[in-house]
């Protein structure tokens, strides 16, 4: 008999090998002609707008990220219920610079009503308040069966911080950047340790009192900085007034190298086209965004976005607008703008008008579920989806707030934080659920709810004027916190018992424990989906995607993964 690794060995070169296992793969879909399943379960599926073609020599199925999908009708099959199962294929992506920015969904079997099910994802989220990219091309193995934590925990303060300005999840770590409110007071980039503990990675040069957001590009940590203004939050002026607007790349703890100051090197000053107060007031930069391999800026005090050009050096690409925060859909460019509008970027200095959402005089946050853009705003602290071309629909009002400020797809829902109150609301159906208040400070009128991101499986939020960074769970995550490489990679995530595992081309890279006592049966009535779901529909090519209804010893995983290890290009990863 032929051992299950040499078999195994054989998964990238061969679509018709079979496991002396076979009874335990309950869905098989080779993509190497058509979009049947080959396992012995009778499977129906419903390809649209999903093409077979060659990617890097394989036949896959290829995803345009904007409207493909298959869906597998449920069967008993597919019925995972309380079992050990795996979730095995290989995926190709594009690089940034080829639009490779959002991957999205891979394999979901879930039901967002009860919030039970499966889901697998590469998650890139941006939109999240004038910070914007808090966890970018990350991969994302979850289920849940209505499981959440009973309340949520207090990660600690970072230093003196009155505002957690930033999150971000990269290098495997969580980094935020935060404001500190007094004479000489800096902003400062911190690592979260575990237990409430945080490593102080370095104060603002050249001493302005905030790190505003925080950005993965080219293999390096970028920070911005600016001197918040907190008379907006009800905090009086600010204590240190020292100019901020600079952008720097962080080589090692303390280490930071000038990226230059986009609002000044990357248009006149005096330039009446990019003026929204004068040339003392360009002191702030934010919403650093990662788009087609190139690196995105906004500044609070002048119109217009800027794009990095290296060195110390920043060109301005429009559009004539004070923009609030940048988010990416369907592989494109948005800027949520100061008044309300949304914008398109098209290229050079072009953007196209996508309309107002109703009611908003300024669109702060923003995210993509189930393949649709939502944004929210102020002062009716709505979310509004996007429908197309200048269309929007709103979807409902958080409680009694008044302007929705961070946004984050965690675990198959979107969740928000708002302001005055920094409570936190999910988006259920056409409605929102509470989901605790995180800053209760009675002294201080404005308190808000600012960044988000995902990071080792939970939701952790930063507030202000508390600055304190606080996490929650919702079911069962196992994240991997790093940048996928693009190319050809070999996936699989494991349910064992009530461990949870993630490999990446055959190196286990995640994994997270199930809550005692929570069975988490995942049966549910809904299709199983094949590069959609969840969040955004994927913009990618799959081929050999396999389910078991056992779960694969790390052996096997390892001889699936290993035939073609580093076939892809590559982009590092974070």
């Amino acid at each position: 008999p032929v051992s299950p690794v040499k078999v195994l060995s054989a998964f990238a070169g061969s679509h018709a090998m079979t496991l002396d296992t076979a009874p335990h793969l309950v869905g098989h879909w080779p993509f190497d002609g058509d979009f049947r399943s080959r396992a012995a379960a009778p499977l129906a599926s419903n390809a649209t707008a999903v093409r077979l073609e060659s990617r890097d020599g394989r036949v896959a199925a290829v995803f345009n990220g904007i409207d493909s999908r298959i869906e597998v009708a449920d069967h008993p099959a597919l019925r995972l219920g309380t079992g050990d199962f795996t979730i095995a294929l290989w995926l190709h992506t594009a690089s940034s610079r080829d639009g490779g920015d959002n991957v999205g969904d891979l394999v979901s079997k879930f039901d967002p009503d009860v919030r039970c099910g499966l889901n697998l994802i590469v998650s890139t989220h941006t939109g999240v308040t004038q910070t914007t990219q808090s966890n970018y091309r990350h991969l994302q193995f979850g289920i849940d069966d209505g499981h959440l934590d009973p309340a949520w925990t207090d990660c600690g303060r970072p230093g003196a911080a009155v505002k957690v300005s930033a999150l971000a999840a990269m290098y495997g770590s969580l980094y935020a950047g935060t404001f500190e409110n007094g004479p000489g007071r800096c902003g400062h980039l911190w690592r979260y340790e575990r237990d409430g503990d945080w490593l102080d990675m370095g104060a603002a040069p050249p001493g302005c009192n905030n790190v505003g957001s925080i950005a993965w590009f080219d293999g390096h940590l970028y920070c911005a900085t600016s001197r918040y203004a907190s008379r907006g939050s009800s905090l009086g002026d600010p204590l240190n007034t020292f100019a901020g607007g600079w952008v720097y790349r962080l080589r090692s703890e303390g280490d930071w190298v000038d990226c230059g100051r986009p609002a000044v090197d990357g248009a006149a000053p005096d330039d009446p086209a990019t003026s929204y107060g004068s040339s003392d007031q360009a002191d702030d930069t934010n919403c650093l965004t990662v788009f087609r391999g190139r690196l995105f800026a906004t500044s609070h005090h002048r119109r217009g976005a800027y794009v990095y050009e290296g060195g110390r050096d920043w060109r301005y690409v429009g559009p004539d607008l004070r923009v609030m925060s940048f988010t990416i859909h369907q592989g494109m460019l948005y800027a949520l703008i100061n008044g309300g509008g949304v914008y398109r970027y098209e290229q050079g200095s072009d953007w196209a008008y996508c309309g107002e959402p109703p009611r908003s005089t300024q669109t702060y946050c923003a995210v993509t579920w189930q393949g649709d853009l939502y944004v929210g705003t102020w002062p009716e602290c709505e979310v509004i989806r996007y429908d197309g071309g200048e269309s929007w629909t709103p979807i409902g009002m958080l409680g009694a707030e008044r302007e929705v400020m961070a946004a984050a797809l965690y675990n198959g829902k979107c969740y928000f934080g708002t302001l005055p109150m920094a409570n936190v609301f999910r988006m259920d159906g056409d409605g929102f659920t509470y989901m605790g208040n995180l800053d209760n400070d009675p002294n201080v009128y404005v308190r808000r709810v600012w960044s988000m991101a995902v990071f080792d499986g939970q939701l952790f939020a930063g507030t202000l004027p508390g600055g304190h960074v606080r996490r929650r769970r919702a079911g069962c995550m196992a994240t991997c916190d790093r940048t996928l490489p693009s190319g050809w990679r070999h996936i699989a995530a494991v349910r064992e018992g009530a461990t949870l595992t993630l490999y990446l081309d055959g190196s286990r890279v995640a994994q997270s424990t199930v809550p005692e006592a929570s069975g988490f049966d995942l049966d549910n009535d809904r299709p199983l989906r094949i590069g959609g779901g969840i969040g955004h529909v994927l913009n990618g090519a799959l081929r050999d995607v396999r389910i078991y209804d056992r779960a694969l010893e790390e052996r096997e995983i390892v001889a699936a993964g290993s035939e073609e290890q580093g076939a892809g290009s590559g982009e590092r990863g974070a």
